[in-house]
């Protein structure tokens, strides 16, 4: 009778710390998960709107560059509602930032086939709550391929595939997809796309290639960097010229953006050609089709 009453306080015993333990290890998972999902930010304020600023691997987006994007895109949406919009080369968000804090109802889509940068891009979207966003972790051309992404480091914004038509270092190198506008379309939709803003560091004629179909049937603008001349390159030279080439046939025209000291807008001015120029100050220009250049006839009054 003595033994059997010790069993039952022993079993009772080692139930309860079994119960404790369990407790325990439950509270050490939830702490840890806790821990593993927190982002570190820093709070700040653009364009009238409190955004977080991701800080990941001990970098963040560059909310303060390009003043004279946001300007532009500010003047456009005032003119004509921006409603679907593709970033082709997103990076870490300097555009995202932009365009979400005009109008978080603007269904955003970012090609970017730095995993990386998409993984960081996918955090911000998160931690920021903003709506009808859509990452692709994969590049843009005119044809479906691996290929080497180079650059300096692991976030470089200048990271580009054709590193000979560009200004980066081939330093990190990773495989990245790419993928023609026809391949995945059907993933996107067929809404009208508003604005393709393309900055791919060399890519450009291909990237423009790919949506040849998009800008036939949708006219939208086309926000593009294309890089300074570089006077010994005979490929770049040549590549420059053959985008111009195909930008006007598709009855686009070329307009050139120009910013002040502080990188602010100040006009934008009509020219025939692309890479031409000796300062990266003057790589950025918007495209407007032919059947657009009424509706947006006071954005290039203002020049």
């Amino acid at each position: 009778m003595l033994n059997s009453y010790k069993d039952k306080a022993l079993s009772a015993m080692l139930s309860n710390n079994l119960q404790i333990s369990t407790r325990k290890s439950k509270l050490k998972i939830k702490i840890f998960t806790s821990l593993v999902s927190f982002s570190l930010f820093i709070p700040r304020f653009y364009n009238g709107k409190i955004i977080k600023v991701l800080i990941q691997d001990g970098i963040k987006v560059g909310i303060s560059t390009e003043r004279w994007m946001s300007d532009l895109l500010n003047k456009i949406h005032n003119i004509k509602k921006i409603k679907n919009f593709h970033d082709v080369g997103a990076n870490l968000g300097q555009t995202l930032v932009k365009i979400k804090t005009i109008d978080n109802s603007i269904n955003y889509h970012a090609f970017e086939p730095n995993y990386l940068c998409s993984n960081y891009l996918s955090k911000l979207i998160k931690i920021n709550n903003w709506i009808n966003t859509h990452i692709y972790p994969i590049g843009i051309f005119n044809e479906d391929s691996l290929m080497y992404l180079e650059g300096k480091s692991d976030y470089d914004k200048s990271s580009s595939i054709m590193p000979d038509c560009a200004e980066t270092k081939k330093i990190v190198r990773k495989i990245t997809s790419f993928y023609t506008y026809e391949s995945i379309k059907k993933l996107i939709g067929d809404e009208s796309v508003d604005i393709i803003k393309i900055d791919t560091e060399g890519s450009e004629l291909e990237v423009i290639q790919s949506y040849k179909s998009l800008l036939t049937k949708d006219s939208p603008l086309v926000l593009i960097e294309v890089l300074k001349l570089q006077k010994d390159n005979v490929k770049k030279i040549k590549r420059d010229q053959d985008l111009s080439v195909f930008i006007h046939s598709l009855n686009y025209n070329i307009y050139r953006i120009y910013k002040d000291s502080n990188n602010k807008l100040v006009n934008l001015k009509k020219e025939n050609s692309l890479g031409t120029y000796d300062d990266n100050l003057y790589a950025d220009h918007l495209l407007i089709h032919d059947s657009k250049i009424n509706t947006y006839k006071k954005l290039i009054s203002e020049n």
